[in-house]
């Protein structure tokens, strides 16, 4: 069943990425406890040879948004801090230079306190189906205190 954005998804301010997710130039759009949408505008830097939006950007995105939608704190001013365990990628259809992306990650909940799945799925703007990825994860100790989000008022972003 295809991953749906909640009607309790509240909108983000531009959030800055660190590290090498600050170079691929995808953004949050949405966040609520277990789920996370990000969009990404494919650039000529992000395709391959074939013109292609290159597959290690699209694992990075469904394994970033995975992880991302776990770390959701009401407050905003903290992310909970998580490593990626393991990470399967299916790649269905080609992205392009131009296409602008949805990212949607879902949490699964888990019994453990320490580690948890998530999954994603990767749509273009017609609504295709260009990519899925599952993985099982590791919450570690402490908090991220840079991974502060902004929320918008709903009525205003819409």
């Amino acid at each position: 069943m295809p991953i749906k954005r909640p009607a309790d998804a509240r909108p983000v301010a531009p959030y800055e990425f660190r590290g090498f997710n600050g170079l691929i130039g995808h953004q949050v759009t949405h966040w609520r406890p277990g789920f996370v949408e990000f969009t990404l505008k494919v650039r000529p830097e992000l395709c391959n040879a074939n013109g292609l939006l290159h597959g290690g950007v699209l694992m990075t995105l469904l394994d970033g948004a995975s992880g991302f939608a776990c770390t959701f704190n009401d407050t905003a001013t903290t992310r909970r801090l998580s490593v990626t365990l393991a990470f399967t990628t299916q790649f269905i259809k080609a992205a392009r230079d131009g296409d602008v992306l949805a990212i949607l990650g879902a949490w699964r909940p888990s019994t453990s306190q320490s580690t948890f799945a998530a999954e994603t799925e990767i749509y273009d703007q017609a609504g295709d189906l260009i990519a899925t990825g599952a993985g099982t994860f590791r919450y570690l100790k402490g908090e991220r205190s840079d991974g502060t989000l902004t929320f918008l008022d709903k009525a205003a972003a819409d």
